[in-house]
């Protein structure tokens, strides 16, 4: 059936019922809390079965073998639809009314009792079952039509979905396993019969996801149900004993990982079901929705929010039902006590984690902290691409060169390899090699303790190079999961993720991270400062570097081009050409040798720099008393001493205020 029928198919807003059902553990009543928790306007109607007294417990108790084995199938029909029939029959008041397990299902479970006994086809069941409903057909027929029935299931598949819910259950019997087979296969009969209005599949997904999925079909139909705001939030949990340590924890995400920083006492006594409580005095289930409850009214009042950390959850259980709810978008720290600074002058002795009775502290328990929160945070930021090697001949370098990357891939990732990943990088890697002026740049992922081996191989081999110069970076895959890379490597990240860059050589499985937008961004912009004024270095000098002047002009001319319309240029001489076409600054139609030529690539370096200072360019005046003034500010800065002199404006000045003097001879206040 569709997830969301057309609109003519839809039940009339009148309806004023919304029925929940599915199979056992498909997480109805998680559900039904987490949607009335967040819509005070919808009440849970009582189950079914406290309006039959006759009505036998389906599982764990002595009364199974009368449900699945002693009744007729006449009494099985008359218990449960005289049930189901008294409840839809409760006065309503005008607000939205919910139900576990709709009017389909008393079919569906009568129908898989007729399939377990006489261990028929789902067809015949279903023939039987509705049979013996047959006195109860019409009114069984007028109280669906008031429900919009929404089912849950654990699969697509009937019997994927029956494993999937006999794998929950906390002790599996073979007749009540074999009744829930039935009943999923009697359910997914009906989903396709169109019995259902909405369809959610369950499978792996956290409640929030289902619990939007939910509320977004349900909010077209019932505007009093709103949107859940939490599927795209990700949400780090900070507990442990040491508030010292929680509280650095939660402000460097804050400053330096863009995260909102709220408090659960906050967020539990936002809900709208009582004060908040504690730790002790409320089950877990309930203060991690009500957490989550708290939380998804904030990120609806805030939807730019897009990650949160909240503190402080100690609770263990609390912090697993929280997984429940969101998933792998949790993620949990109890950060380790933070030593204060033994050298500081003013520490006072006697007030650090260890006289608290937290335990010692690490020496380096804040940086530990904080390169863990980067790797939290770039584990959900960013992506993870897979790497497909390429031969040393697809790059188009000389032979002396194809000769060297040949044997050091040999040396390194033989029987025992010693480095994860070998890839080129640089104008090497880009087909702009220029023999006699670029680099040959190299790299490698590699543990610390392989640096010998790298040095030796690197020392054997130097001899094929020809005189060329050779570049090896290395890293760890901790620092590559921590985001502790210069920004020459973020971008060579990015342009592997998009396929520019690959590698001679990789470990199999091995994914490089791609970072997001905003932290090529920022770094980005820092990358531009750095190259800014090397600039004016390489100007300064007598006989500037033509080298690192072209490198420089070329690299800020990249992040000018990128930050203003997203364009890649990796070739230094495409970013150039394609600055100067956006800014000639009277260059003429090209922008000359500017590789080699010392007046050409002085006059491109100063067109890349004043482009580059443009941008920083105050769109007003500075305030009075500013220590750097352009022109107009000190033409206008003279002309305020001027009037201040005269008491008359120039003619054509700008008409200044002249402030009042402050001094105390001047207002009077002054003393003998």
């Amino acid at each position: 059936m569709l997830l969301y029928p057309p609109i003519e198919e839809r039940p009339p807003v009148s309806h004023r019922v919304i029925a929940l059902s599915g199979p056992a553990h498909a997480g109805k009543d998680t559900q039904l809390r987490m949607l009335t928790r967040r819509t005070p306007q919808i009440r849970i109607s009582a189950r079914a079965e406290q309006h039959a007294p006759r009505w036998p417990a389906l599982t764990g108790t002595e009364r199974t073998g009368w449900w699945l084995e002693d009744a007729s199938y006449q009494q099985l029909a008359d218990v449960l639809a005289a049930s189901f029939l008294a409840r839809a029959r409760r006065p309503r008041a005008n607000d939205l009314r919910c139900v576990r397990q709709g009017l389909p299902m008393v079919e569906a479970m009568l129908a898989a009792v007729v399939a377990l006994r006489e261990r028929c086809g789902t067809g015949r069941a279903a023939h039987d079952a509705r049979a013996a409903l047959a006195p109860y057909s019409t009114a069984l027929q007028a109280a669906e039509e008031t429900e919009y029935g929404v089912v849950l299931l654990h699969d697509e598949d009937p019997a994927c979905g029956a494993a999937r819910g006999l794998a929950r259950l906390p002790a599996l019997d073979t007749l009540v396993g074999n009744y829930q087979r039935r009943l999923h296969e009697q359910i997914h009969r009906l989903v396709d019969e169109g019995r259902f209005d909405m369809a959610v599949v369950v499978g792996d997904r956290p409640a929030v996801d289902i619990q939007h999925e939910l509320r977004q079909s349900l909010h077209r139909l019932y505007p009093a149900v709103p949107e859940c705001a939490l599927s795209r939030v990700r949400v780090v949990a900070l507990g442990g004993d040491c508030d010292h340590a929680r509280d650095a924890a939660g402000e460097y995400l804050r400053t330096r990982r863009g995260y909102a920083r709220l408090d659960t006492a906050h967020l539990v006594g936002a809900t709208a079901h009582g004060p908040a409580g504690t730790d002790a005095d409320e089950d877990a289930t309930v203060r991690a929705e009500r957490i989550a409850d708290g939380l998804d009214r904030y990120c609806a009042a805030h939807p730019f929010l897009d990650r949160v950390s909240i503190e402080p959850v100690r609770d263990r259980a609390t912090v697993g039902e929280l997984r429940k709810l969101f998933g792998d978008r949790l993620r949990a720290v109890r950060p380790d006590p933070v030593r204060h600074d033994a050298a500081r002058p003013d520490s006072v002795p006697g007030t650090g984690p260890e006289a608290a009775g937290q335990g010692p502290a690490a020496p380096w328990a804040r940086l530990s902290l904080q390169r863990r929160l980067d790797r939290l945070a770039f584990d959900a930021a960013w992506t993870f691409r897979p790497l497909k090697p390429v031969s040393v001949r697809s790059l188009g370098l000389p032979p002396s060169l194809g000769s060297y990357l040949r044997g050091l891939r040999e040396r390194l990732t033989g029987t025992w390899p010693a480095v994860d990943l070998l890839a080129v990088t640089g104008s090497a890697a880009r087909g702009t090699y220029r023999h006699g002026w670029s680099d040959l740049d190299v790299l490698v992922l590699a543990p610390q303790d392989d640096i010998p081996r790298l040095r030796r191989v690197r020392a054997e081999l130097e001899p094929v190079l020809g005189g060329v110069r050779m570049t090896m970076t290395v890293l760890t895959e901790d620092e590559f999961r921590a985001g502790a890379l210069p920004p020459r490597l973020l971008h060579v990240l990015t342009l592997s993720g998009a396929g520019a860059i690959a590698p001679l050589w990789c470990a199999p499985g091995l994914a490089l991270p791609v970072p997001d937008a905003v932290t090529y961004a920022d770094v980005s912009v820092r990358d531009g400062v750095q190259a800014a004024v090397t600039l004016r270095k390489q100007l300064l000098l007598g006989e500037p570097d033509l080298r690192v002047l072209f490198k420089a002009t070329a690299l800020l001319a990249k992040i000018m081009l990128r930050m203003e319309s997203g364009a890649e240029y990796p070739a230094d001489d495409q970013a150039i050409a394609a600055f100067h076409r956006r800014q000639p600054d009277g260059l003429g139609d090209a922008p000359g040798d500017v590789r080699h030529d010392r007046a050409g690539a002085e006059r491109m370096a100063g067109a890349v720099l004043r482009g580059w200072l443009a941008t920083l360019d105050a769109a007003q005046a500075p305030a009075p008393g500013a220590g750097f003034l352009k022109t107009g500010a000190a033409e206008t800065g003279a002309a305020e001493i001027r009037n201040a002199e005269t008491g008359v404006p120039e003619p054509g000045a700008p008409e200044i205020p002249v402030p009042r003097p402050t001094t105390p001879e001047a207002t009077g206040h002054g003393g003998a």
